[in-house]
């Protein structure tokens, strides 16, 4: 019975492969966004405050809103715990706990089709996730709170920055239990261009597409809004600051 059931879930694997082959063989080369965690190791965490302070010790506890979090519990060396709320914290590294890594690492291997990156920090090159503070509205309907918001583009977001969206839906995927072997993009993300940060959803980047790449008349040539899919919003990003800055490779 199990040795079926593999069967048909390599068969459906293979056929949305074949599917999917023109798309992905035009998005290959393109890296993709970050996984967006939820649960995090007791492995140090780097917290850095707006005073300038760096604080360094075993994540404790995390307090959030809607899924994104509002404050840090740090224990250092000592064994002291300390509370950071956001408002306090400029930006954050965690690590993600085990579990959450492995079910999600399988979508990140398949998704980043041998792009190697150029500009990862350091610490993110240890496995760490960077966390930075965002005074934003939730779902666009809240009033503005500062929170600490994953960001899921590292390596390519000096012209837009992509914050997980820990309650994302997901679009369908192929899997087992956890682990998803295709499919599975997430339906909605935060997103920021200058000084203007909205939760941008699956069902609205239509409307918000001139929002995001309005301004650049170039790209609008080679991506025009009528071709636009979600599944390529992180190809449009890069591609939008590969040629924002001049670069004609």
């Amino acid at each position: 019975m199990k040795k079926l059931l593999f069967l048909c879930v390599a068969l459906m694997i293979s056929n949305f492969a074949w599917s999917q082959k023109d798309d992905e063989k035009s998005d290959e080369n393109f890296p993709t966004f970050l996984p967006v965690y939820d649960m995090y190791s007791s492995k140090e965490c780097i917290v850095k405050l707006k005073d300038g302070t760096v604080v360094k010790g075993v994540n404790k506890d995390l307090d959030r809103k809607k899924g994104q979090i509002t404050n840090i519990e740090v224990k250092d060396a000592s064994g002291k715990a300390t509370e950071y709320p956001a408002e306090k914290v400029d930006e954050m590294y965690l690590y993600p706990a085990g579990l959450d890594k492995l079910t999600k690492k399988g979508n990140a291997i398949t998704n980043v089709r041998n792009y190697k990156a150029k500009n990862l920090d350091a610490i993110m090159e240890q496995g760490y996730c960077y966390f930075k503070n965002q005074a934003v509205s939730l779902k666009n309907k809240k009033e503005e709170r500062e929170l600490l918001m994953q960001l899921v583009n590292p390596t390519f977001c000096s012209e837009i920055q992509v914050y997980g969206d820990n309650r994302a839906k997901e679009t369908a995927s192929i899997g087992m239990g956890p682990m998803k072997f295709a499919g599975g993009i997430d339906k909605s993300y935060y997103v920021k261009k200058g000084d203007e940060i909205f939760w941008l959803k699956k069902d609205e980047f239509e409307d918000n597409y001139m929002r995001l790449f309005g301004d650049n008349a170039d790209y609008l040539k080679k991506y025009p809004k009528a071709d636009a899919k979600w599944k390529f919003l992180n190809k449009y990003i890069y591609e939008y600051t590969r040629i924002k800055s001049g670069d004609s490779n």
